[in-house]
């Protein structure tokens, strides 16, 4: 984090306590999402919105990720050189650990949307159709 952020986390502004507690419940909603998908509890929520914001938060969180890697590595190459000051250090880590999360999350994210859209869609083909046969 740098800049505009920074500051404001460091200022203990109520914008940026609503800012932190804002992230702090979108990924709290995020991981109860994954859970909704592979728990019996998740079917209390239509199968539709799961669905729907699984796919949304795996895309999302794929193309943030995989924008954040890339660029780093890019920096960390020297294949960009930025125009300010890069802390190579911290720049290291957000490739290889911080930002690399994002990107994991939301390819196991799709992985579990497409694992539940396909278990249900197998299930929905046994049905019995009309005279109780599949």
């Amino acid at each position: 984090m740098g800049g505009a952020i920074e500051e404001l986390a460091s200022s203990h502004d109520a914008r940026a306590v609503a800012l932190g507690a804002g992230a702090g419940v979108v990924k709290v909603a995020g991981g109860l999402l994954a859970l909704s998908l592979v728990r019996p509890w998740g079917q209390v929520i239509p199968r539709w919105l799961r669905l729907g914001a699984a796919w949304l938060g795996s895309g999302i969180l794929t193309v943030y990720g995989g924008l954040l890697v890339a660029v780093g590595a890019l920096v960390l190459t020297g294949m960009i050189d930025p125009s300010g000051p890069v802390d190579r250090t911290a720049l290291r880590w957000h490739v290889m650990f911080w930002d690399l999360w994002f990107l994991v999350w939301g390819l196991v994210l799709g992985v579990a949307a497409w694992q539940h859209g396909r278990s249900h869609a197998v299930v929905q083909h046994d049905e019995p159709g009309p005279g109780g046969r599949p």
